[in-house]
């Protein structure tokens, strides 16, 4: 157990963790923050979580964003951090409360230069309610790196908050594997060349049976297979074109630095460098139609904001933990079994 000691009526933290579950290597404290390191048991993965309290003043929550910012990039491995950070994002966090616009830039600022994403939170829409009810504020989400959504499948429930004023939050967090992901079909593919002679050459040798429902499946399941062997051999072909440019412009920069340059060679760097932008062009594109963000809004070609969308959706729309009968379930199979009763009216 570590702890950092109340100031006043507020400020007192506490950390608790199983021993057997995690094996603390080092402690850093701060006036308003306690982090843990250490290793998950049964892994090498590096693990920091971080407590923390940040006063409702403007000053020191600056103060308090810029040491977590340090901490963060020092120290390697996983991260998570829970606590109550008395700000919200957006306006739609505060009802009945005010919203201080000025401070939710500076702790949205914080947020994404330090690469944290926060978990969609089930149960309660709100963290934080007064004792008569008027006022709500979701002033305590739950912040994780983008390595430990990738390699955790989690829930996040706001537990009943009955005589406290702050709910209780329960973060589940399990490793499991749900099967392949689906088959996603990006815009980018369908204006290369060859992808409509490879649907034709299915189309014209699909044999049609007697059910028309399972002649549709079978025709689109041909078709996606079909895809994927075009793509992985197109992708392959990019990647090494890509590859020859990079160096060739590569090489020819070296020269510019000795001597002026041939119109041949000018002709070399400037096609290199075409194939090379065409190519993050098409990557870039990819991502804005996975993460499913509105390209005229973005004003910029920035992959990692795309990365972050996208993991951002992936821990929204997945459905990792259900909860049955009151208790909480993570078998992909149990879970899977389980969303068939919903929907069949079992449960």
């Amino acid at each position: 157990m570590e702890l950092v000691d109340a100031q006043g009526r507020s400020g007192g933290l506490v950390m608790i963790w199983d021993p057997s579950v995690i094996k603390r290597t080092d402690t850093v404290k701060g006036e308003f923050f306690v982090t843990i390191t250490g290793s998950i048991e049964g892994t090498k993965e590096k693990l920091n979580v971080c407590n923390v309290y940040v006063p409702n003043d403007v000053q020191k929550k600056r103060i308090i964003w810029m040491e977590l910012s340090r901490l963060k990039q020092r120290l390697e491995g996983l991260w998570l951090l829970a606590g109550d950070f008395n700000e919200v994002m957006v306006g739609e966090d505060r009802m009945n409360s005010k919203f201080d616009a000025f401070g939710a830039v500076i702790f949205n600022k914080f947020i994404a230069d330090a690469g944290l994403l926060e978990y969609h939170m089930s149960g309660s829409r709100f963290t934080f309610m007064t004792e008569s009810g008027s006022s709500m504020s979701k002033i305590e989400p739950i912040l994780v790196c983008d390595s430990f959504m990738n390699k955790s499948c989690a829930k996040l429930e706001a537990l009943p908050r009955y005589l406290s004023d702050h709910n209780p939050l329960l973060l589940s967090c399990t490793i499991k594997d749900y099967g392949p992901v689906p088959f996603r079909l990006y815009n980018s593919w369908v204006s290369k060349e060859g992808m409509d002679e490879v649907i034709k050459s299915v189309l014209e040798n699909h044999v049609n049976g007697e059910d028309w429902m399972k002649n549709m499946g079978a025709l689109l399941k041909r078709i996606k297979i079909k895809i994927k062997e075009w793509r992985k051999a197109e992708k392959e072909k990019e990647e090494k074109e890509v590859y020859k440019a990079k160096k060739r412009v590569e090489e020819i920069e070296l020269k510019a630095e000795k001597h002026i340059l041939k119109e041949k060679e000018r002709e070399e760097i400037i096609k290199g460098r075409f194939i090379i932008r065409k190519h993050e062009k098409q990557k870039i594109a990819d991502l804005k139609q996975k993460a499913k963000i509105n390209w005229a809004r973005l004003g910029g070609e920035n992959s990692g904001f795309f990365h972050k969308m996208i993991n951002c959706r992936k821990s929204r729309n997945r459905i990792n933990i259900i909860k049955i009968d009151g208790r909480n379930i993570s078998d992909p199979k149990e879970v899977k079994e389980g969303i068939m009763k919903v929907f069949k009216g079992d449960i």
